[in-house]
């Protein structure tokens, strides 16, 4: 099966349709040749009178009369957040551990291992820091979201945009520590580090890519508004 949305003429929210992914007249394009982990694709796809089926139709994704039915996109932006922490988590651990084995200190450290190196041992405490701060961040908004599902259909617009901005300030936080740590462990692991066979930079690219799918300057820029002007999110599909 495969999800698509499609513009209803003077509608800003899209429908959803699920339909069979051998359906006549839907055609992939495999257009999509980009740096990162291929579950980011967007490629496109070209539609050729396609039947779609009433009840593959699931409607418009809120309702003006209910903040619970606007929820799962809380949800997904929380979902990225964890992706990228995992990723994030990923580089740091392969990083630690090529730096204790396979490192070498630079000449004039005066120590006679990397583990000792002091501007490496800077850079790992600074690592560590930036993740353990994220992580909280991440937590502490899943706590709010999880307890705004349990209100269910009792759940209230402020309330949903309240978890909102607790999501998209974890999520931004996870962006720019990611995105960080992910291009400086190269500083910490040197340069026969970038061989490909090592594959480090998979982890930038990865991340980099995911991370540009939803630009977290929007998420930034709702933050403030509600800091400032008491302005909660507006509801989309990516908010």
């Amino acid at each position: 099966m495969r999800a698509f949305s499609a513009l209803e003429d003077g509608v800003e929210l899209p429908f959803i349709f699920i339909i069979p992914k051998d359906r006549e007249g839907v055609v992939s394009n495999q257009d999509w040749d980009n740096i990162g982990q291929r579950r980011t694709d967007s490629g496109s796809y070209t539609f050729n009178n396609v039947l779609v089926k009433k009840d593959e139709i699931l409607g418009p994704p809120n309702s003006p009369d209910s903040a619970f039915s606007t929820f799962l996109a809380i949800i997904a932006q929380l979902t990225k957040t964890n992706v990228f922490l995992g990723i994030t988590k990923g580089a740091f651990a392969a990083a630690r551990e090529y730096t204790k084995t396979t490192t070498k200190p630079w000449i004039t450290s005066g120590v006679d291992s990397a583990t000792q190196d002091p501007y490496i041992l800077h850079h790992y405490g600074d690592f560590w820091v930036e993740i353990q701060a994220a992580i909280a961040l991440a937590d502490q908004a899943a706590e709010k979201l999880q307890a705004a599902w349990e209100k269910d259909a009792e759940l209230t617009y402020q309330e949903r945009g309240e978890v909102a901005i607790a999501v998209f300030a974890a999520r931004g936080l996870a962006s720019r520590v990611g995105i960080d740590i992910t291009n400086r462990i190269f500083e910490v692991t040197g340069t026969r580090a970038t061989a490909t066979k090592y594959g480090f930079d998979r982890y930038w690219r990865d991340l980099r890519t995911f991370t540009l799918h939803d630009p977290v300057d929007y998420k930034l820029r709702a933050i403030g508004d509600w800091v400032l002007n008491d302005q909660l999110p507006v509801i989309t599909q990516y908010s």
